[in-house]
Formats: C-alpha cells, sequence, structure tokens
C-alpha cells in the first residue's frame, strides 16, 4: 500500500511538472517591492509561528495581496516544482524521489533563504524509563526492524513497559517525517511499523494519553511542556562519538552538537532580478527583519539572521546579536 501511495506521489508532482509552463503564476506587471499580489504555500508544521510573521509583514505592506495557503510538505514543494507558486515555505529538504525529478525534467535548484534551525526531537512522558538514546540504534530499530527492549536490556527490568515502546510522528507527507527519514533513518528504508497521526498536536496528544508511547517532534513543539526529551548520542562527522550527555537545546543546534538539526527555509522560483522583485523582498522580510528573528527567539527557533556568544560551555544559554 505504502509503494502505491509513494507511486501516486510521484505521478501528481510529474503532472505538475509537465503544465509547469501553462500555469506558473505571473507577477503582475505593475508590481513593486512592496505592491501587488502573491501567493505562497507554508508548511502546515509551522503555521503556529509563521502566521504572526505574515500578520506583521501584512500590516506594514497594506499593498500586496498576500494569499497564504497551509499545506503539508510534499504539497509546499510539489506546487513550487509544479510551477504553481513564486514561494514555498518548508520545513525539510528535499526526499530523493524530489532530487529525482528535478534530474528527470532538469529543474535547477531553488532559491533558498534559510529563517531558522530547529531539531527533531523523541519524548516521552516525564517517568518514562529511558532518558537515552544514540543514532545507532535508532537507525537499527527503524531501518533493520529491531526491537528497542532486546537493544537496551534496562527497559525489560521494569515493570512499568511490558510491551515493545511504540513510536509516534505525523503522517508521511509532513516535513517531520520527511526529516525523520533524511536524518534518522538516513534515507534508507523504513521497516519498523509506527504510528502515523494527522499532525504534531495528535502526537503530542498521543504521548500524553500513552505511557509507552515515544513522539517524534520538532523540538520548538515540544520545549517546555510537561514531556521528557530524550538525550541522542551519536557519531560526529570526524568520527568521534559524542555522548549522549545533553538534553536537546536550542544551544546545542547552535553549536552544531546535535545530530538531527532541521532548516526551515523559504524557496524562490526566481532570484532578485530588480528592485521590484516582490517575491524576494517578502522573503528578506520573513529571514531577516528584526520583528521576525526575535518572534523566531520566543518561539524557540533558532534564527538564522542572527549572531550568536554562548555563555558558558557546561550549558550555554544564548545571547544573539541581530545582524
Amino acid at each position: 500500500m505504502k509503494k502505491i501511495i509513494h507511486i501516486l506521489i510521484v505521478i501528481v508532482i510529474a503532472s505538475l511538472l509537465l503544465n509547469c509552463g501553462e500555469k506558473r503564476n505571473k507577477p503582475l506587471v505593475t508590481e513593486t517591492m512592496n505592491s501587488g499580489i502573491l501567493e505562497i504555500f507554508c508548511d502546515e508544521s509551522y503555521s503556529f509561528i509563521l502566521d504572526s510573521v505574515f500578520k506583521m509583514y501584512q500590516e506594514r505592506y497594506e499593498d500586496v495581496e498576500l494569499t497564504v495557503n497551509y499545506v503539508n510538505a510534499r504539497n509546499a514543494k510539489s506546487q513550487l516544482l509544479g510551477g504553481r507558486t513564486r514561494v514555498s515555505i518548508i520545513g525539510r529538504d528535499n526526499l530523493d524521489d524530489e532530487d529525482s525529478l528535478m534530474r528527470l525534467y532538469n529543474i535547477e535548484p531553488h532559491i533558498r533563504m534559510d529563517i531558522a534551525n530547529d531539531g527533531i526531537v523523541f519524548f516521552t512522558q516525564a517517568d518514562f524509563p529511558l532518558d537515552t538514546l544514540n543514532d545507532a540504534t535508532l537507525l537499527q530499530v527503524f531501518t533493520e526492524n529491531k526491537k528497542l527492549k532486546e537493544l537496551l536490556p534496562k527497559l525489560n527490568s521494569t515493570s512499568r513497559i511490558n510491551s515493545e515502546p511504540e513510536f509516534v510522528i505525523a503522517h508521511q507527507n509532513s516535513s517531520e517525517y520527511g526529516n525523520f527519514i533524511n536524518l534518522v533513518c538516513q534515507q534508507k528504508p523504513l521497516k519498523k511499523q509506527i504510528v502515523l497521526l494527522p499532525n504534531s498536536d495528535s502526537v503530542i496528544e498521543y504521548v500524553q494519553n500513552n505511557p509507552n508511547a515515544i513522539g517524534i517532534c520538532y523540538l520548538s513543539q515540544v520545549q517546555g511542556k510537561f514531556f521528557k526529551l530524550l538525550r541522542i548520542g551519536y557519531t560526529a562527522q570526524n568520527g568521534k562519538y559524542v555522548r549522549a550527555t545533553k538534553v536537546p537545546h536550542q544551544s546545542f543546534i547552535v553549536m552544531g552538537e546535535y545530530p538531527y538539526i532541521t532548516t526551515l527555509r523559504i524557496y524562490l522560483q526566481e532570484g532578485r532580478k530588480d528592485k521590484k522583485d516582490l517575491p524576494y523582498w517578502f522573503g528578506t522580510f520573513i529571514e531577516k527583519e528584526n520583528i521576525a528573528v526575535q518572534h523566531y527567539k520566543k518561539m524557540r527557533l533558532v534564527p538564522s539572521y542572527a549572531v550568536y556568544k554562548l555563555d558558558d560551555e557546561r550549558r550555554p544559554t544564548i545571547r544573539d546579536v541581530i545582524k
């Protein structure tokens, strides 16, 4: 069934590409950097953060008729690849099949503007009898269908966990799931059955009500809630193993000391051609405007357009200076 769904997704994207010349959004002749009509497609996983930023933009630029469509990451990428939008905002990188389609149709990489960094985290109820995991164990569990209780005997010594823990994540078209495949599974086929739910709110509610569940969400979605964030050990690019001594936190994302760092990006169909390019200036506001950057900080993202100074190497806190 999953293979059929995957094939259908590829067919839909391909059909969009074939029609991109006819259905591409065209800018108004009278478009300027702060006036005109702009329709964008935005990753619904970040609507709780970006909705306020779009309102800030509309309050400042009243002559821009902005239409925001909140859709799943797969849809947002499809609209971009099919030429049906000039701007998409997505919280993940391309998936393998999307890269293949771009090569097949000779599509050049889109202009990218980084908004902020986030991270994929694993979280449980506060009294779950596990504090740490590592990237090798997770890879075995998901791509070799190994049982967590077999790899971690500690789980067998507690009466609280009577069965194999279940992993829970948003649906296959979400950016959370895409990042999970790209980063945690290292783009290898998923072989373990996991629970797929409509969105991150459903995942959070599921973990709240199921003591045996391990949720997979963005750090920005669950930090500050009454959950345990599991520490993740991993092998760094230099080949050295980094022990799981640190609870996921924005400061470690700043330092690059977390294995599952993600990036929320703006993708543009066209770059800045002149001072009247509305999508470019819209993207510049979303990426760099001070009020937007401050909002990202408040919402537990790590803004890309900032300089960070770490105060304490043992438990860094972030003091940032906006560029």
